[in-house]
């Protein structure tokens, strides 16, 4: 038997675990493992104390406490398998008992109100990334997007595309027919968008008539196919406000990129794509080439 199986075993009394050194270690090992875990949550909670709000303080110093004391009391378990001091032990658990009961009944008050509060930043996030007129995404909400696609795909070798459109003519609606007839076009628009991509791919508005998609996974040629089935889609669209002739087309430029890759030098690539196709007479389809 090794040194530290008969260190671990030699009890007092004979009165814990039938002298099993590995039973005496399993238990050892565990009270101590957790208590060094309990003891790792009030210091992270101190270290990180100038992120919680002042409200929030006193509730997260009395959290501390009963974390605190539920790891001293994993540790006069372990204490115990070799001195048998369960007075102490016991007391301990009266102390616990008290802080718990105490952190419970200010918990519940408290608890209503933080999940109240943790809905409400999802509804103020969701709304901060979001185009009130047509509900897809806006430019802070592409961005985000944008974000996710680099972490869930940063180690895979996909390619990826980003797709500007541009309402061709759209100022001639707003002239001609009204405000509020240019803001139904703008509503159809991103329905026929969210109607031709993937639950995965993002819609954005990013402004007056210019919109974005970003399509995951997507390579440039694909998203080129896509594009032209697009424009084909919104070239269809009528309104009953506007004159059964009247065409709504849509220039489109697109940018391949990596997940590495950031947002920036995608969109400028696009962009610049987006023009071309203007230039080019407009109601067309360019792809940026890969630099």
């Amino acid at each position: 038997m090794s040194v530290l199986p008969m260190l671990v075993s030699t009890m007092p009394h004979g009165s814990c675990f039938l002298w099993n050194p590995w039973l005496t270690s399993l238990h050892a090992l565990a009270d101590g493992g957790i208590a060094v875990a309990y003891f790792s949550i009030p210091v992270l909670l101190y270290i990180y104390r100038e992120h919680a709000a002042t409200a929030a303080r006193p509730l997260l110093l009395l959290f501390a406490a009963f974390i605190l004391s539920c790891g001293v009391g994993h540790v006069l378990s372990a204490w115990n398998i070799w001195h048998a001091n369960y007075w102490i032990e016991g007391s301990w658990k009266w102390v616990t008992l008290s802080i718990s009961s105490y952190t419970v009944w200010q918990l519940r008050s408290t608890i209503p109100q933080l999940l109240a509060t943790h809905k409400d930043l999802e509804i103020t996030r969701e709304l901060l990334e979001r185009d009130p007129l047509t509900g897809v995404a806006n430019r802070r909400g592409l961005e985000s997007a944008y974000e996710r696609v680099k972490v869930y795909y940063g180690s895979q070798p996909l390619n990826h595309a980003l797709m500007l459109l541009d309402l061709d003519g759209f100022k001639q609606v707003n002239d001609t027919y009204g405000h509020h007839v240019g803001d139904m076009l703008l509503q159809k628009v991103a329905a026929a968008l969210c109607d031709r991509t993937r639950s995965l791919d993002t819609v954005a508005r990013l402004g007056g008539d210019e919109f974005a998609v970003l399509l995951a996974g997507c390579s440039g040629a694909g998203a080129k196919l896509i594009a032209d089935e697009i424009r084909q889609v919104i070239a269809t669209l009528q309104l009953p406000e506007l004159p059964a002739d009247f065409q709504v087309t849509v220039s489109i430029g697109i940018s391949e990129f990596r997940a590495d890759a950031d947002l920036e030098p995608s969109y400028v690539q696009a962009d610049g794509a987006l023009y071309q196709a203007k230039g080019n007479g407009k109601n067309q389809v360019s792809l940026a080439l890969t630099p």
